[in-house]
């Protein structure tokens, strides 16, 4: 069967389901993907090669399907509807929490995921505050120097490693955004090898067992985190000292912050939410910020476009501000297609908490539900020629999100879409606004691919290019 091919009952869930009435257990499960071992599934074949998996179960047998996991199943489903499903269940019927306890050493107990769902809420609102428009004009503004600072650095002709330089660069601007100018000026080199070392502890074994005793990685990880809430109390505590509160960083948004029963963050929780955001934005800025400049030099017509742009927006001037960060569409559409090409995360989970119809399938309780940026992108159905690189598909007369909702899902979708959007398109426009205007840049490398060893997908390394100050 096709990836166009219905499944039994088309896309539509069944009128009982629609209802609320109890899922019917009569109905066939989604068909399985051939293939696997016994006990781990198709766990081996989700580590070499993720993607093909998923597009041999969709090519196999349309939008929806399973897969073996350790201990249950897994239901990928995808296309514009199924993905719609997915993204908009209630958190009474699905589970995020088992799904993300990899992350639960890092963020810490009760923190994000792991807390109650009334509590989490609560929680993301501390993040809203922390992107209200004041909030952003600063951390643009300290993206913008911060790339001036980084790159003035460079000689006038050398070769980098894209995917390096954007992880360093993004952990300053990050660092400074998220704790201010004087942690990063003192200690973002230490900031950089902490946040290295518990990002090392996320692997395909934490997903299953993140606590298991004497894994190196983990001891790394859970040292890195403690050494850094130390960090952040001292900060805190410094400024609490000197009753300053005129800081206009994220951690001084949490400092002020209260929860609805009146209660202040402890400093563990501060620690945690801090990570929260970094994880969201962080990594897949210093991604995107390479896999941008491969795709622009694959595709070099870009170039000019985007720098024609700089100058309409600039017009020669040096001090970008937010308002011509936001004016930057052309830059915009090409980082967005860059997202949908190359997605950093590949694929999203949710626990099935109470089975569910959908598809003329039967759910089961206990399985995991999944959804896959990568594939989904790639639907020919969806996003025409899905192997080009066309910015001009988010033009407004032919945005794909207003044909097809929730078809680009890089971030997620539904009420727990990463509130890390707004702050990484700004630290990526940022940097390409400044690198467009000072650099060309030629490719090194025979090919670069997408190296799926790492829960979060960057390219393989190495991943160099060459570059040439624009005089």
């Amino acid at each position: 069967m096709s990836a166009t091919t219905s499944t039994p009952s088309g896309d539509k869930t069944s009128k009982k389901a629609k209802k609320g009435a109890v899922a019917d257990r009569r109905l066939p499960r989604p068909p399985r993907v051939p293939g696997g071992l016994p006990v781990l599934g198709h766990a081996l074949d989700m580590r070499r090669s993720p993607v093909e998996l998923f597009q041999r179960g969709r090519d196999l047998f349309g939008d929806v399907f399973s897969i073996g996991l350790p201990g249950t199943t897994g239901v990928m489903m995808s296309g514009p509807k199924a993905q719609q499903k997915f993204f908009r269940m209630k958190d009474t019927d699905v589970d995020l929490r088992e799904t993300y306890k990899l992350m639960t050493p890092i963020f810490g107990k009760g923190i994000a995921y792991d807390a109650e769902p009334e509590v989490m809420k609560e929680q993301l609102a501390f993040f809203h505050d922390a992107l209200r428009e004041h909030r952003l004009k600063t951390y643009a503004q300290g993206f913008v120097e911060e790339a001036e600072q980084f790159f003035g650095t460079w000689g006038d002709e050398g070769e980098v490693d894209l995917y390096e330089m954007g992880n360093q660069l993004t952990i300053y601007t990050s660092s400074r955004s998220l704790l201010g100018p004087k942690f990063r000026e003192q200690l973002s080199d230490e900031f950089a090898k902490l946040y290295y070392e518990m990002e090392g502890g996320l692997n395909l074994l934490a997903f299953f067992a993140p606590n298991m005793p004497m894994v190196p990685a983990f001891k790394k990880r859970d040292r890195a985190r403690k050494r850094l809430g130390e960090l952040i109390a001292e900060i805190v505590r410094e400024r609490r000292a000197k009753n300053d509160n005129s800081s206009e960083d994220f951690l001084q948004t949490l400092m002020d912050a209260t929860y609805k029963d009146g209660r202040k963050l402890t400093e563990d929780e501060m620690t945690g939410l801090l990570l929260a955001i970094m994880f969201a934005g962080h990594h897949t800025s210093g991604v995107t910020v390479a896999w941008t400049g491969i795709l622009l030099n694959q595709n070099p017509e870009w170039i000019g476009k985007l720098r024609a742009e700089q100058e309409r927006v600039l017009g020669g001037r040096t001090d970008l501000t937010l308002e011509d960060l936001k004016s930057m569409t052309l830059l915009e559409w090409s980082i967005k297609e860059t997202l949908r090409m190359y997605p950093p995360i590949i694929v999203m989970m949710r626990r099935v908490l109470k089975a569910f119809d959908y598809a003329g399938y039967h759910i089961e309780e206990g399985s995991m539900i999944m959804t896959s940026p990568a594939m989904a992108h790639r639907i020919p159905e969806v996003f025409p020629n899905p192997g080009k690189f066309d910015p001009e598909r988010w033009s407004p007369e032919r945005d794909a999100d207003k044909k097809n909702p929730m078809s680009w899902i890089a971030f997620g979708g539904g009420r727990h879409r990463c509130l890390g959007i707004v702050f990484a398109q700004l630290q990526l426009r940022a940097v390409w606004s400044h690198l467009l205007r000072h650099f060309d840049f030629e490719l090194v490398e025979p090919r670069y691919e997408p190296d799926y060893s790492r829960l979060l997908v960057g390219p393989r390394l190495p991943c160099r290019v060459r570059y040439k100050r624009r005089k």
